[in-house]
């Protein structure tokens, strides 16, 4: 990988964070990556680690995804240089987020994670956000980390029905 391909890396997914108003998952950013040609799994995979590493993309990680927004520094580095960048190739960046929108809302809206607190003991954390905004969050404590990732599983797929069923317990007299 030549140093201006890693500048070019570094531009498009500046520019794509940049385009959205939640955080990006890594398989997201990569899928765009690779089904464009741009850059091999690795080289993504590099890139977004100096990004991290140069403070210009923010990481948040959970127990199985990676989650990616522009740091001011790297909004910064974009006003500075996205002038660089291929005008079709911010099309290209701008299309796919349009026909992608359903997929990418949900899975960048519904966060489940897991952590191990002691022997025989998780607690399973699930999160529905809006726009970068946390607008609900659930933690349970199970006793084995098969239920921790049923727990997660299950709010996946029931996050609406919870959702509205503590919306309603809760608001109602």
């Amino acid at each position: 990988m030549t140093s201006e391909s890693m500048k070019l890396y570094k531009l498009i997914i500046l520019y794509f964070l940049s385009k959205t108003s939640q955080p990006m998952s890594n398989a997201i950013i990569s899928d765009f990556m690779l089904e464009n040609c741009y850059a091999d799994y690795f080289s993504i995979q590099q890139t977004l680690s100096d990004l991290t590493e140069d403070n210009m993309i923010n990481t948040e990680q959970t127990h199985s995804k990676s989650y990616y927004t522009i740091a001011p520094k790297g909004q910064e580095t974009l006003d500075f240089f996205g002038n660089k960048l291929p005008n079709d190739t911010k099309q290209q960046i701008e299309d796919y987020l349009v026909k992608n929108k359903v997929s990418i809302i949900e899975n960048t809206t519904i966060h489940t994670d897991f952590t191990r607190l002691r022997n025989k003991e998780y607690l399973a954390k699930c999160s529905i956000l809006e726009r970068g905004s946390v607008i609900m969050e659930v933690a349970i404590n199970v006793p084995s980390e098969e239920e921790a990732i049923q727990v997660c599983q299950r709010f996946k797929d029931k996050n609406e029905q919870i959702y509205g069923f503590l919306f309603r317990t809760l608001s109602e007299d």
